[in-house]
């Protein structure tokens, strides 16, 4: 559930609502404006491969809707990047499978949508190769090691600028934007005041303190 009126900043508001309406721009329009409002807020590097969805390649054809049948793949795989903690529910428990799954269906080019896909069928072909079991099978430490693997083909593609950005950075920069704009996210993972009261632009952290929703 996202908390669109509850805490995000108007200019943020705006752009989630246009991707459920078609109100003034269209939802790839909106990608663009959320890539740019969020700016380095939620990042694996930058927010360079949740913007890039927004530039189509002319011919590719790609079902969206086969990625429904991955939704479960995709929870877990969040879930791993969020884990559960002993006070806080993780990214699955949060939605991020159906959210997810929507966002690369609602909001994303085909180009994108079949690099995502491809990327989904690549973690379970490791996961299987590594270790003879599905990813949704593997241990917390199983799946730790399959992200490491991940990880480093990333950050190298990152040092390199090849598009489009690797799978993993596109599944990372999803979750994290999902995760904390849930309520579970900006509830508990974040310190929320439902009615924040004045703006203060400087307030110190103390030790320990969660980063603050609102």
């Amino acid at each position: 559930m996202l908390l669109i009126r509850a805490f995000l900043p108007f200019q943020v508001q705006f752009v989630l609502k246009c991707f459920y309406t078609k109100e003034l721009m269209n939802r790839r329009d909106a990608v663009r404006r959320a890539a740019f409002l969020l700016g380095g807020a939620i990042t694996f590097n930058s927010l360079g491969a949740f913007a890039e969805g927004v530039m189509p390649v002319i011919g590719l054809s790609f079902d969206a809707k086969s990625l429904n049948a991955q939704e479960d793949l995709v929870a877990e795989i969040a879930d791993t990047i969020i884990p559960d903690t002993k006070d806080v529910p993780g990214a699955k428990a949060a939605g991020m499978g159906p959210f997810i799954v929507m966002m690369m269906q609602d909001c994303y080019t085909t180009d994108i949508q079949k690099h995502f896909a491809d990327g989904l069928m690549k973690v379970d072909e490791v996961s299987k190769s590594k270790y003879d079991k599905s990813f949704i099978a593997l241990t917390l430490k199983e799946r730790e090691e399959i992200f490491k693997i991940f990880k480093a083909e990333a950050q190298s593609q990152i040092k390199a600028g090849s598009t489009p950005s690797h799978f993993f950075q596109l599944m990372y920069e999803l979750t994290c934007l999902g995760y904390y704009t849930s309520e579970i996210g900006a509830t508990q993972a974040l310190r929320y005041v439902h009615i924040p009261g004045r703006y203060e632009a400087c307030i110190p952290l103390q030790p320990g303190q969660k980063a603050w929703a609102t």
